[in-house]
């Protein structure tokens, strides 16, 4: 089954997260600050669903598809020993960036 795509008021509630680096209609980049708690829950036998929840992300939005990635994401950097990774800072910092100048502006 394939990823929903997400409303603009979807990717506003993701936006506020302070894990959440960039969304856009169809992806999420959450922090690594994001993944090494999801991880640390994981570990600790929690369920994505509510790992989630208490990093203040609604699943809902986000889907189980989406959540079961995660999931499996997370495990492949682990397992990768190089730590979590942040695909694309630049193109993020500068979309960050450029929303914030926006937002300023009267």
């Amino acid at each position: 089954m394939a990823n929903k795509k997400f409303t603009q008021e979807e990717m506003n509630h993701l936006r506020s997260s302070p894990y959440v680096l960039d969304v856009s209609p169809s992806i999420v980049h959450f922090s690594a600050k994001f993944k090494e708690l999801f991880w640390n829950s994981i570990q600790e036998e929690k369920e994505p669903r509510d790992i989630v929840i208490e990093l203040g992300i609604d699943p809902d939005i986000l889907g189980e598809c989406r959540l079961t990635g995660l999931k499996g994401m997370i495990r492949n950097e682990v397992r990768a020993g190089k730590g979590f990774r942040v695909k694309n800072v630049r193109v993020i910092c500068q979309r960050l960036h450029r929303s914030r100048s926006k937002s300023k502006i009267p």
